[in-house]
């Protein structure tokens, strides 16, 4: 499996290895998190759980690029990207953005520390690197109290 997740707060690399390993169930040492800036050859490419992490500005502050082997799935480890960020989120206690491929580019899924799931759009501005805005959801969230809370249309990508 691989997903991409965005954060409402700001995790260590050693946070990051331990809640991986935790949420995977694999032991700490099959799990390789690395800088996007770092040298990617001193990687541990045969890891169960590669996660690459870069700094993002405005209501989400980290991004997180995870592949996941699909052999941990005979640890019970989560199977699908929305499973992973229920985990994720409830063993870290930070709020998770991740994509629905099937909605529109700006619509993500975000599920809150306590496992609830809602619908947010997450628009990025034009500026390098892009500042995140959690612009609307679909019910209050704590962690975005200046998000408007409406529905949000479903317009299916070509």
């Amino acid at each position: 499996m691989i997903c991409t997740f965005l954060l409402s707060g700001r995790l260590e690399p050693a946070e990051l290895t331990e809640a991986l390993a935790e949420v995977v169930r694999v032991p700490r040492g099959q799990v390789d998190v690395c800088a996007g800036r770092d040298d990617f050859g001193e990687r541990d490419w045969e890891a169960f759980v590669l996660c690459t992490y870069r700094p993002a500005r405005g209501d989400v502050v980290m991004s997180l690029d995870i592949q996941v082997q699909p052999s941990t799935a005979v640890h019970g480890a989560p199977v699908t990207e929305p499973e992973l960020a229920v985990a994720f989120a409830r063993g870290t206690g930070v709020t998770v953005l991740h994509p629905d491929d099937r909605i529109d580019p700006e619509t993500y899924w975000l599920t809150e520390p306590a496992g609830r799931v809602t619908r947010a759009r997450l628009l990025a501005s034009d500026d390098e690197p892009s500042t995140y805005t959690v612009d609307a959801v679909e019910r209050p969230v704590d962690a975005f109290p200046g998000a408007r809370v409406t529905p949000l249309a479903e317009t299916p990508r070509p």
